[in-house]
């Protein structure tokens, strides 16, 4: 008995590429939190391409079709690899490995930091009582 596949299903990949075009978006891969990426930048992702470290083997490995621009267009890389603990300085250069400016051990970004201190202090601020009022004499008095 042949099983056949519904015809909405058969050319699924294609309507996922019109609707792409079309409404000019894209795919937004994102991964488990606390997970630690690292971007290939002058190589496929292939046997001897990575670190293994004992107790820290990637989690993922994913390879573009080609060497694209990623982070915002920032850099170009091949492909990347997620780990559930970071990497070393050492292991990460020794690979040509760049950490994404996303994961849990990075530093934000300044401008990030600063935009939250100004949101605590402003919400700080709220919680506050005002100020009392200084009472004025009325100068109509004297």
């Amino acid at each position: 008995m042949e099983m056949t596949v519904p015809r909405w299903n058969r050319n699924f990949a294609d309507r996922v590429q019109d609707y792409q075009r079309i409404y000019n978006v894209g795919i937004r891969q994102t991964e488990a939190p606390g997970l630690y990426k690292y971007y290939s930048t002058q190589r496929p992702v292939d046997i001897g391409t990575f670190p293994k470290p004992p107790y820290n083997k990637p989690d993922e490995i994913f390879n573009y079709d080609q060497r694209i621009p990623v982070e915002n267009g920032s850099f170009l890389a091949w492909g990347y690899l997620t780990y559930t603990r970071p990497l070393t300085e050492k292991q990460a250069s020794d690979y040509e490995l760049r950490p994404a400016p996303d994961n849990p051990d990075r530093p934000r970004p300044i401008a990030e930091q600063m935009k939250n201190a100004a949101k605590l202090a402003e919400a700080d601020r709220g919680s506050e009582a005002p100020a009392p009022q200084r009472r004025q004499p009325d100068r109509g008095d004297r």
